[in-house]
């Protein structure tokens, strides 16, 4: 399969060539094109623009991991997004010229009925649609070719700037891996890499490690002869922490590594980026939350806002207002907080990865600043979303 960190393209740092990466640039000049957008909409003088926001369309989910890192939640359980939420967030989003927004869940083909519209949604404002996460809950033999069918209409292949990618999570999810394969096979058979992108991303089993995505091979090949490494993205993680399911026993990855060495080797994920990643990004929760940072277990020192009571627009400028983003963005990366951040503390403190090390340093940051803890953001109750139609209160 295709390593994840194969072809990543850098504003100002080289050419770029388009159909290559995970997140595949369409053409030549999209720095150039995304830039022109931005400033249209009035965001030149802004260090921080996100490039791509990861949109949580629904909490509903057809399955239940016990280690869920998106926090979803069973079908009776979970929200949906309304319609005039969705045609909220696509005007938020059209109002700040945003690129590219990823669609994930919950599981949003359980939303089939809003998914489609949202995609049309974005579209039609020339927004790209450059990610659907799925657990493969439609690869059912009946199913499959009627949704491809469905995606298409909406005009998912439709993109401008970067080719749109399907990924299919793999892990302690309980679909059938035939479904995954079916899905797999009919993308690459019938769409070539200029019109679309499957990755596979094979969350491991907390417990041992171990990754499903070996099993899957298996599958596929039994079914459909060779296994088409060649068209396969591969995004290989372990399961997150979050925050909705109270019953979850939390991972315990305390780590080894200092959160120096974590801060020093840390990408610079304000730098704008396509290929590998696309970068910046932000994260919108289902009940409006919003993130300066697509991971679910972001911490909520980088929570800016609510866009269902607040424009888009002043979110961002409040991240821009941050001076613990101003330093990582100026400093290209974590390692922009050394000197900010006491050398005590990062040199004898260890954690597991990137996110935790972040999570550890902005905590820092605020106490040394002598400032309050972060709040969590404001929640909207989901009994009121189902009813909610947006105020904006500037």
């Amino acid at each position: 399969m295709i390593k994840e960190g194969a072809h990543t393209f850098i504003a100002g740092r080289g050419p770029v060539e388009p159909f290559l990466g995970k997140y595949a640039p369409k053409r030549a000049d999209v720095f150039e094109v995304i830039e022109q957008r931005f400033a249209a909409a009035g965001l030149t003088g802004l260090r921080y623009r996100p490039l791509r926001i990861e949109l949580e369309l629904t909490t509903k989910c057809n399955d239940s991991c016990p280690s869920c890192g998106m926090g979803a939640l069973p079908l009776a359980q979970g929200v949906t997004l309304t319609p005039d939420q969705r045609a909220r967030i696509v005007d938020e989003f059209d109002s700040v010229g945003l690129p590219t927004a990823a669609i994930t869940g919950g599981e949003p083909f359980v939303a089939i009925h809003a998914l489609t519209p949202l995609i049309s949604a974005l579209r039609a404002r020339r927004i790209d649609v450059s990610k659907l996460t799925t657990n493969g809950v439609w690869g059912a033999p009946r199913r499959c070719e009627r949704t491809f069918a469905q995606l298409e209409k909406a005009g998912l292949l439709d993109n401008e700037l970067v080719v749109p990618l399907i990924m299919l999570s793999v892990g302690e999810q309980t679909m059938p891996l035939e479904y995954v394969a079916r899905i797999l096979h009919r993308a690459v058979t019938r769409y070539t890499d200029h019109e679309l992108n499957v990755a596979v991303s094979s969350l491991a089993d907390p417990a041992d490690r171990t990754h499903k995505i070996y099993e899957l091979i298996e599958v596929y090949e039994k079914a459909y002869g060779d296994f088409p490494h060649d068209r396969v993205h591969s995004t290989m993680r372990v399961y997150l922490n979050n925050e909705r399911l109270a019953e979850q026993k939390k991972a315990d990855r305390p780590g080894h590594t200092t959160v120096k060495r974590w801060m020093d080797a840390c990408f610079d994920c304000f730098a704008p980026t396509v290929g590998t990643y696309i970068l910046p990004s932000a994260l919108l929760k289902q009940d409006g939350r919003w993130y300066a940072c697509a991971s679910f277990d972001v911490p909520e020192a980088l929570g800016f806002g609510n866009i269902f009571t607040t424009p888009l627009r002043t979110i961002v400028e409040r991240a821009n207002d941050s001076e613990y983003l101003q330093l990582i963005a100026a400093g290209g990366g974590l390692k922009g907080l050394h000197g900010a951040v006491a050398a005590e503390f990062t040199e004898n403190t260890t954690c597991g990865g990137f996110c935790d090390s972040c999570g550890l340093l902005s905590d820092r940051f605020r106490a040394e600043r002598g400032l309050p803890p972060a709040k969590p953001l404001p929640v909207i109750a989901s009994e009121d979303l189902l009813r909610h139609r947006p105020i904006i209160t500037g």
